[in-house]
C-alpha cells in the first residue's frame, strides 16, 4: 500500500477512519514516497505548538520510505495524460504520487479530496478510507463511464 499524507497526517491526528484502517493494513507493505513524507512533515511545521518531527518519525515507524526514481516521474506523466484524455486532471504533486503508486504496482490509499478525479480508477488502484467506512459500496466514481 502506498500512503498519501491526507491518510498518514489523519492518522497521526487520530481520526478514526485513518487507525482503522492503517491498522487493519499492517500485515502489508506499506510505503511511501519522499514527496509525500515531506507533505506529512510540513503539516508539523504549519500545525500548532512547536513541531516534532521525532515524534512524527516515531509514530509512523511502520512505513517505509521509498526513493525517488525517474519510474515514478514517467508513470505520473502517463496518468496524467491518461486523464488529461479524459478531461481530468491532478495537481503536479498527486500526479507524482498517483505515478509512483502505478510505477511501485501498490494501490493508493488517500483521505482527501484532491484523488477523486474521474478516470482515475481505471488508472490505479485507489482507496479512500474514510469514505470506505462509512459507505463500502460506493466508489467516488461512481457514475464515471470510462
Amino acid at each position: 500500500m502506498l500512503y498519501d499524507s491526507s491518510v498518514l497526517i489523519d492518522y497521526l491526528d487520530g481520526r478514526t477512519a485513518a487507525v482503522e484502517y492503517i491498522e487493519s493494513h499492517l500485515d502489508e507493505r506499506a510505503v511511501a514516497p519522499q514527496l509525500v513524507l515531506f507533505e506529512v512533515y510540513q503539516g508539523e511545521v504549519f500545525k500548532s505548538g512547536p513541531a516534532n518531527f521525532d515524534a512524527v518519525d516515531g509514530a509512523l515507524g511502520w512505513l517505509t520510505p521509498v526513493e525517488t526514481s525517474a519510474g515514478f516521474a514517467r508513470a505520473g506523466a502517463q496518468v496524467q495524460a491518461e486523464l488529461d484524455r479524459r478531461g481530468a486532471a491532478l495537481s503536479a504533486r498527486d500526479a507524482f504520487i498517483a505515478g509512483a503508486a502505478v510505477a511501485l504496482d501498490e494501490p493508493l490509499a488517500v483521505a482527501d479530496d484532491d484523488f477523486d478525479v474521474a478516470g482515475l480508477k481505471s488508472v490505479l488502484d485507489i482507496e479512500f478510507p474514510d469514505r470506505d467506512a462509512t459507505a463500502p459500496d460506493s466508489t467516488p466514481e461512481e457514475s464515471d463511464s470510462g
